[in-house]
């Protein structure tokens, strides 16, 4: 019995390992693929936890999560509709978190997170490539999307900014794997080779908000890695002269690049209506907001006038978690970003350059850029980059567990 018992748990392990890393390569390919094997990951964990007899793994978030799924939970009980409520905390909200766990738990040692970060890397090759594609011939060649809007290129994503936030994610990665200790040096030239893809598509997205994150990345990761600052003033250069060689091939670019700071556009002038109607949502009931999922639900409810786009998310998913759970969840969600900052930079700072430093850092920056796209975009609510975001947030905590790990016992 115990022989069977030890082979489930095996089994499971596999499993669980298996689908994180199907998961790391169809992010941006299949919502349908990702959501298959982070439920099949999800209860295999639990399977395995029970089996062993053993509590989730112990991170410095654990109480924020726990206090923010508490909050998202009770407000199911006071929401506008419970249905909706229901079908997004149990349908989205916790999976996502539990994904988390089983991220933090099973990503243990570094053979797994270089393969999980070299599928994630191939992902991204093709997802650059589609890009490429899709810029020379108006229709990606993964999902044949047609372009959304004028010379903005999105590969499989519904909109050039989900493709900006994806690729925010992936860069930081590529961009410490410069500075990581590697058997051959031929493969900083493979690295070199992918950041300047996905560069070249992130400015191909004409996102101002991915190009915000991105900047914001750069940042960053420049206080501990200072030759990315020169990297960074390069791209201040070419931002300022680029332009001027954009006509006629890159119109859109040329206009975005010359009007970067200029908020007055059509979809800043949209954006302003939403937030105008997600400010009074927020107000009607501030401190636990109208239920978690209801913001789509209200939105036409607070609107002045008509909304002649459809129903809209919030275009920054700060506001709409307080217009959904109200100043009190909004805090809860903040101080799990707050507490993955304070105990990351600590970490940081505290250790040698190890490749779980240089994870930890990426991951940082990841999540970094990742939550100055929040304020201006959806991301948070999509089921790809909403898990995206979880699934850096457990990449995070699982190299901050193996770099305490690697100090108690070192190699």
């Amino acid at each position: 019995m115990a022989l069977d018992k030890t082979k489930i748990i095996n089994i499971c392990g596999k499993i669980i390992l298996f689908s994180l890393y199907i998961i790391a390569f169809f992010f941006p390919i299949s919502k349908a693929i990702i959501e298959i094997f982070s439920t099949l990951a999800i209860v295999c964990w639990i399977i395995k936890k029970i089996l062993q007899q053993k509590n989730i793994p112990i991170t410095q978030l654990n109480l924020a999560i726990f206090a923010y799924l508490a909050i998202c939970f009770f407000s199911i009980f006071i929401s506008s509709n419970l249905k909706i409520s229901s079908r997004t905390f149990f349908g989205k909200i916790l999976q996502d978190v539990t994904l988390f766990f089983v991220i933090a738990d099973t990503l243990n040692t570094e053979r797994r997170i270089k393969s999980f970060l070299y599928i994630l890397f191939c992902s991204s090759l093709v997802l650059g490539v589609d890009g490429i594609y899709q810029y020379f011939t108006h229709k990606d060649f993964i999902r044949h999307r047609l372009y959304v809007g004028k010379d903005r290129i999105h590969a499989t994503f519904p909109t050039a900014n989900d493709f900006a936030c994806y690729l925010n994610t992936v860069i930081p990665f590529t961009l410490v794997s410069f500075f990581v200790k590697l058997r051959l040096k031929s493969f900083r030239f493979l690295f070199a080779s992918l950041f300047t893809l996905l560069f070249i598509c992130l400015i191909l997205t004409i996102s101002r908000g991915g190009w915000f994150a991105f900047l914001s990345i750069l940042l960053f990761m420049s206080i501990w890695i200072h030759s990315l600052a020169v990297f960074l003033l390069i791209t201040g250069i070419f931002i300022i002269i680029g332009r001027e060689f954009c006509y006629p091939t890159l119109p859109s670019l040329k206009e975005r690049l010359t009007n970067f700071f200029n908020f007055l556009d059509s979809s800043s002038i949209d954006r302003d209506k939403i937030w105008d109607t997600a400010w009074r949502m927020f107000i009607h009931r501030p401190w636990l907001g109208l239920g978690i999922g209801t913001f789509m639900f209200n939105f036409n409810k607070f609107v002045v006038g008509t909304y002649t786009f459809g129903t809209p998310y919030a275009h920054n998913c700060y506001l709409q978690i307080a217009c959904e759970v109200g100043i009190i969840g909004l805090l809860s969600f903040l101080s799990i970003l707050i507490l993955f900052f304070s105990h990351g930079i600590e970490t940081i700072d505290a250790q040698p350059k190890t490749f779980q430093r240089y994870v930890l850092l990426a991951s940082m920056a990841a999540i970094l850029g990742y939550c100055v796209q929040m304020a201006v975009d959806t991301s948070f609510y999509s089921l790809d980059l909403g898990m995206l975001f979880w699934v850096l947030l457990g990449l995070g905590a699982a190299a901050i567990n193996n770099i305490k790990l690697e100090t108690v016992t070192p190699k």
